[in-house]
């Protein structure tokens, strides 16, 4: 039933792999299907947990699983919440209703929790609801080992069919041109801020400085030091360019001064990471620019075009994952295709 999305898998999995998962969660009813781990995955088809990781993900990516967020106190190991969204998880301190004692969430003391998108079809097999006794986090089973592990990205950004859909027509009244420059600016302005909103850790949207209008400022709400996620730090800037034509190289460097000049005011750096998005491909002196300034003082500035946005939508793409790749052709100085040497999907 499931075989069509189970083939995404044999690159990680052999085809008997595939059949005894497929067997595995043909036997879960009830509760069961809604209780998967990468522990419980691991011990079933003798693989290792990392790899089970691997697997669970992109069964989520593929739509076979979805995925919610559970947390054990750190101090009396009880189950004390569930969320259905990563972004949901508080930031502030709160208090365990088990223990009394106030505490503060890690990712390893959160518990990622798998279920089947449609059990309805399973009609025999074991029943096994959620653990609610107390006890520690499974140390494989914990937000910080299956973010470790790869495909944070994922987890992160995953819009439905419906937002790619108003992506793409937004993206369409740009690249027309309907309406005045300013109209075209302001709609590519909301197409940056729409993006990055769809990302449940970012909060994104326009502000003004004491001496600058910041296009899109974006806010990471759960700063994890996994991934691309350390790359771009606490908060980055965007700047959006609609002209028809070659966007001047000069943009970087203004870019550039616009974050060093909000770093001035701290020992520490505020903003390590910025993003030009422009209708039209950027010259190539921005890379050189980008390149030079992160050799200089750390700070990764990419740049992304109307033709890319285009294949990220057309392809129900992540977002995260360009990010990922564009950064680390600046911070590599890469002359090679990222795409091409295998390292990143197109």
């Amino acid at each position: 039933m499931y075989c069509s999305h189970l083939s995404a898998l044999q690159g990680l999995l052999n085809d008997d792999q595939v059949q005894s998962l497929e067997t595995y969660f043909s036997n879960l009813i009830g509760g069961a299907a809604k209780n998967i781990t990468v522990s419980k995955l691991s011990r079933a088809l003798n693989i290792s947990p990392q790899v089970a990781s691997r697997v669970l993900t992109k069964c989520k990516e593929v739509g076979i699983v979805n995925v919610f967020y559970t947390v054990r106190c750190p101090e009396c190991g009880m189950l004390i919440k569930k969320w259905d969204s990563i972004a949901d998880i508080p930031s502030e301190p709160f208090e365990c209703y088990g223990c009394n004692e106030e505490i503060e969430v890690e990712p390893s003391d959160i518990e990622l929790v798998y279920a089947l998108e449609n059990d309805s079809v399973f009609t025999e097999g074991q029943q096994e609801e959620l653990d609610l006794s107390a006890r520690a986090v499974v140390p494989e089973d914990s937000m910080e080992s299956i973010f470790l592990a790869g495909n944070i990205n994922e987890y992160l950004f995953h819009p439905t069919d419906k937002e790619y859909e108003k992506l793409k027509s937004m993206y369409t009244s740009i690249k027309n041109r309907l309406g005045t420059t300013k109209k075209i600016g302001d709609t590519l302005e909301d197409l940056t801020k729409y993006l990055f909103n769809l990302c449940s850790i970012f909060k994104a949207a326009g502000i003004r400085t004491s001496t600058n209008q910041i296009d899109c400022c974006v806010r990471n709400q759960m700063y994890l030091k996994y991934g691309v996620l350390d790359v771009i730090g606490g908060r980055f800037f965007i700047e959006c360019k609609n002209e028809s034509e070659t966007p001047s190289g000069g943009y970087m460097s203004k870019l550039h001064s616009i974050i060093t000049n909000t770093n001035s005011g701290e020992k520490g750096r505020c903003i390590k990471f910025g993003i030009i998005i422009s209708k039209e491909k950027g010259p190539s002196t921005f890379k050189k620019l980008a390149v030079k300034s992160y050799l200089n003082d750390g700070i990764v500035i990419i740049s992304i075009c109307g033709d890319e946005l285009k294949e990220l939508f057309d392809n129900k793409g992540n977002l995260l994952d360009l990010i990922e790749r564009k950064a680390n052709e600046i911070m590599m100085d890469s002359t090679t295709d990222l795409i091409e040497a295998g390292l990143y999907e197109s």
